[in-house]
């Protein structure tokens, strides 16, 4: 039997977005890690025998760049397949980050309808539509209880 809720006194949040929302802010992110250097970071630690089922292989994004570091050293720069592979695992990255976040979702449900975990749900896709930091700041603020 799970004890966890026995041992602990726990109070669990859960901020949700609108998946379109979300998906939105999925994008956005992954957006934002490539130009600050993703694509570097994962060549660093690629290893083309590697196993991407544990340690920090498993990270988003370093399977999905798998097929681009295998190619892209045999492809001429100006090439713009180079460019279309980079492009489809960026969108791999996405993708699975989706799945990722659906899997995670289903087991917030686990714990409210199996376990009977008390979950308070703030629904938070008014504050995180708009792009700026400010705007969500301030309307993550304005949310926020007294």
């Amino acid at each position: 039997m799970f004890m966890f809720e026995c041992k602990y006194d726990t109070c669990f949040i859960w901020i949700g977005l609108k998946q379109s929302v979300l998906n939105c802010r999925v994008d956005m992110i992954v957006d934002q890690m490539v130009n600050a250097g993703l694509v570097d970071e994962v060549q660093k630690i690629f290893i083309p025998d590697a196993n991407y089922t544990k340690g920090i292989r498993w990270s988003i994004g370093v399977p999905e760049m798998d097929r681009y570091l295998r190619k892209q050293k045999n492809i001429d720069e100006d090439d713009g397949s180079k460019k279309m592979l980079l492009q489809s695992s960026i969108a791999n990255i996405k993708l699975n980050t989706r799945l990722f976040i659906c899997h995670q979702l289903h087991k917030i449900q686990r714990l409210i309808n199996e376990k009977i975990w008390l979950v308070h749900h703030i629904i938070a896709t008014d504050i995180f539509k708009g792009d700026r930091n400010k705007v969500v700041h301030e309307g993550w603020m304005n949310t926020m209880p007294g």
